[in-house]
């Protein structure tokens, strides 16, 4: 079986407001709306209904009631929000912008996924139409959907499988984008509030001297839970999941925890965060910031461009990405590096918080 290996990564991430002044936005925003939505998503979801039109202030427009252990104390905190295009905009950025590095007469792109937490069918099916048209013949696209920051992960793990189980399939670009607008809330938990980003990896199917990040294994595990009672302590089935599909693969691979050179985490949860740094022994691995940005689907491949943009080298090196989703998911990625991927767009990938 030939390995899936990253060979290039990018990302975006649009200019920063204040989530006060977003708040100021969102009440125009939410009038130019369509007025069957918030039914709309109220029924496709019970247990998201109060943080559909939740705001800082405690204003629901009809929603169910806020719990006050949901919403972030800090308004003046920066969230990225992108003002000038819409969420396949941000997809097709991402797209273009590896395929415009791509060598001339390399392999077509085969497979194109899009990742994303929107739960509208049309809008998952549209997008990913039109990520196969920015591409071009021969590939074959659809959605990753639903499982919110652990969707790449999810992505990754079908990558490696289409790789071994398809020989004709030899590229795979993996895309992720998320732009929030009303009825969705950015306040999606204790301390957490939704940015707007995107990042695409490009997964080939290589041999051992390709350059990039070799990914070793992926898995990604749905953690059952009442998402209307979250609190700002992680439940421990949480904490318990994510741990044990950490120790999974690194047992699978024969690895320490003291072997993994480099912990890309999504912040937000911060005792998940603490929790990952207690297993391994590395303080900084942890949430720096009590209100975590995060950034949905796109999250763990923006963090992991950042990563790569202020590491010189990272020959040799093993590194763990890990994520989770809102509605109950948590995933983990493993990557052997052999050389640096082709990572586009280095002045575009600003501090996602």
């Amino acid at each position: 079986m030939s390995p899936a290996v990253i060979t290039a990564v990018t990302a975006w991430v649009p200019d920063t407001m204040t989530l006060s002044r977003w708040t100021a936005m969102e009440p125009a925003l939410r009038a130019t709306g369509h007025s069957g939505w918030d039914a709309w998503v109220k029924s496709w979801h019970p247990d998201y209904g109060h943080w559909i039109e939740a705001s800082p202030h405690g204003e629901t427009g009809g929603s169910l009631p806020v719990p006050p252990g949901l919403l972030p104390l800090d308004l003046a905190c920066e969230i990225p929000v992108e003002t000038r295009t819409d969420l396949s905009g941000l997809a097709a950025k991402v797209a273009n912008g590896i395929c415009s590095v791509r060598p001339h007469r390399v392999r077509p792109i085969d497979v194109v996924m899009f990742c994303h937490s929107i739960p509208d069918e049309h809008v998952s099916t549209t997008v990913a139409g039109r990520l196969c048209a920015e591409v071009g013949p021969p590939c074959f696209a659809f959605s990753v959907s639903q499982q919110h920051g652990a969707s790449p992960f999810t992505a990754l793990r079908l990558a490696s499988d289409l790789l071994d189980a398809e020989p004709d399939v030899h590229t795979i670009l993996i895309v992720a984008a998320e732009k929030w607008y009303p009825p969705f809330s950015r306040i999606c938990g204790p301390g957490i509030v939704h940015g707007d980003a995107a990042g695409a990896l490009l997964v080939e199917r290589a041999d051992r001297r390709t350059d990039g990040l070799y990914l070793l294994d992926a898995a990604v595990r749905h953690v059952p839970q009442e998402v209307g009672r979250c609190t700002e302590v992680v439940p421990e089935a949480w904490t318990f999941s994510l741990l044990s599909i950490i120790d999974f693969l690194l047992a699978r691979h024969a690895l320490r925890c003291d072997e993994i050179d480099e912990i890309v985490g999504q912040p937000g949860m911060t005792s998940l965060a603490a929790a990952v740094s207690e297993h391994f022994g590395q303080p900084n691995a942890r949430a720096q910031h009590e209100v975590g940005i995060h950034l949905g689907a796109a999250d763990s491949i923006v963090r992991l461009a950042q990563t790569l943009n202020r590491t010189a080298s990272l020959r040799a090196r093993r590194t763990l990405l890990w994520g989770y989703g809102i509605g109950g998911f948590v995933g983990s990625a493993l990557l052997g590096a052999n050389g640096v991927p082709s990572f586009c767009q280095h002045d575009e990938v600003r501090p996602a918080s």
